[in-house]
């Protein structure tokens, strides 16, 4: 089992290492950005794996095809894609493939996420300054850094430093580290089945409950529960009251039995 593993890891590696990846690196200045480190790894580990020292390492939900490597105790982030032999001729022929959009994606779910301590609206009126859609960030280190006045201390602006092209610093320890991309899977087969005590861990489809409000006698008031987003990040818990209200947009619930479920 382990020597599959180990060839598992072996071939992936392989491919990201290949000279068809695209990829940027873009830095913020030591003290630039507020960061919460309680926060770091307040996520669902089943979909991004994170450590307090090295930060989150994923695959991006706008496009599970790029890989994201966020360490929010240097502020660095960077994106990796790589390119299969379709995407190897539309990148010959000059198409964009937005890796642009995909860091400013990710930026506000660092913000959404608690991780960057700064308001939504700050968060993207500082991406709109610095990293509007139109820049071109492919194969590029950038390093984003706060310049000030040296007889106005006060006065300080944001200075962006291009790093040149350079090479992508995606090590095999670095792949290693992307989680398996997963579906999320519903854990509770035996809904509305009385004979069931136990939860089900077999993977099926999610089941999308509604009205919010369901009964199966493998959940009970005063059961607690936890809520994530669709991403797997972790929002918060609570007990059961018999409902659940109405979120807006779906979310998963994952009971203290191992019941899951989500409800929109």
């Amino acid at each position: 089992m382990k020597q599959v593993f180990a060839f598992v890891v072996f071939l992936a590696v392989s491919a990201w290492s290949s000279v068809n990846l695209i990829w940027t690196e873009f830095q913020f200045e030591k003290g630039y950005l507020e960061v919460d480190t309680a926060k770091i790894c307040n996520v669902d580990t089943s979909y991004i794996n994170c450590s307090q020292d090295r930060g989150l390492a994923y695959y991006s939900t706008m496009d599970t095809t790029f890989a994201v490597l966020f360490n929010p105790l240097i502020t660095r982030a960077q994106i990796f894609k790589y390119l299969n032999a379709d995407e190897q001729r539309d990148a010959a022929a000059g198409y964009d493939f937005k890796i642009t959009a995909v860091l400013r994606y990710e930026f506000m779910k660092w913000q959404e996420w608690g991780i960057i301590k700064m308001t939504k609206d700050s968060a993207q009126r500082l991406l709109d300054r610095i990293l509007p859609e139109s820049r071109d960030i492919q194969g590029r280190k950038i390093i984003h850094k706060k310049v000030c006045d040296e007889e106005m201390q006060s006065a300080c602006r944001g200075e962006i430093l291009w790093g040149g092209s350079g090479s992508p610093d995606f090590s095999e320890d670095d792949v290693a580290r992307l989680p398996q991309k997963k579906i999320l899977a519903d854990t509770s087969a035996s809904v509305g089945n009385s004979s069931e005590t136990a939860a089900d861990t077999s993977e099926k489809p999610l089941r999308i409950f509604e009205p919010a409000t369901f009964m199966t006698p493998s959940v009970v008031p005063g059961m607690r529960y936890r809520v994530f987003d669709l991403n797997g990040v972790y929002l918060y818990d609570g007990t059961w009251q018999g409902n659940f209200k109405a979120q807006g947009k779906p979310v998963i619930v994952r009971f203290e039995n191992g019941l899951t479920a989500v409800f929109r």
